[in-house]
């Protein structure tokens, strides 16, 4: 598989290509050019974007909304009990499952339930 071509690699391929009739002013520019296009790649990527963040929070209220309910239930509940989509839902619950948040069972008729892990039942299953 090859690497994705960003402007970082093209501008170090390029330069690599230049020879020594280049101005050095052309030569510090290109440079300070490949400076900032790595200084914003390290920010992009510290930085969660405003619709991770919002994921985040959406799969915090999700699972604050299942912990509410004694018994594991199907998406379509926890959707209707928070007003939103099943489709929003569903996605937060898949990653909640992959996080290792909650789990996923199913059910009668090949119904994914899902239920919070609660770290207490893990204490009494030990002690």
């Amino acid at each position: 598989m090859t690497e994705k071509m960003t402007y970082v690699k093209a501008l170090e391929f390029a330069m690599s290509q230049l020879d020594s009739t280049v101005s050095k002013e052309v030569t510090d520019k290109l440079e300070s050019l490949k400076a900032q296009l790595e200084k914003r790649a390290q920010y992009k990527s510290d930085k969660p974007t405003k619709a991770q963040r919002e994921a985040a929070s959406f799969r915090l209220d999700v699972l604050t909304c299942l912990g509410g309910f004694e018994e594991p239930v199907q998406c379509g509940t926890v959707a209707t009990q928070m007003g939103v989509s099943g489709q929003k839902v569903s996605a937060a619950l898949r990653k909640l499952v992959e996080d290792g948040a909650v789990t996923k069972t199913v059910g009668k008729g090949k119904v994914s339930l899902f239920e919070v892990i609660r770290e207490d039942e893990d204490e009494e299953v030990e002690g």
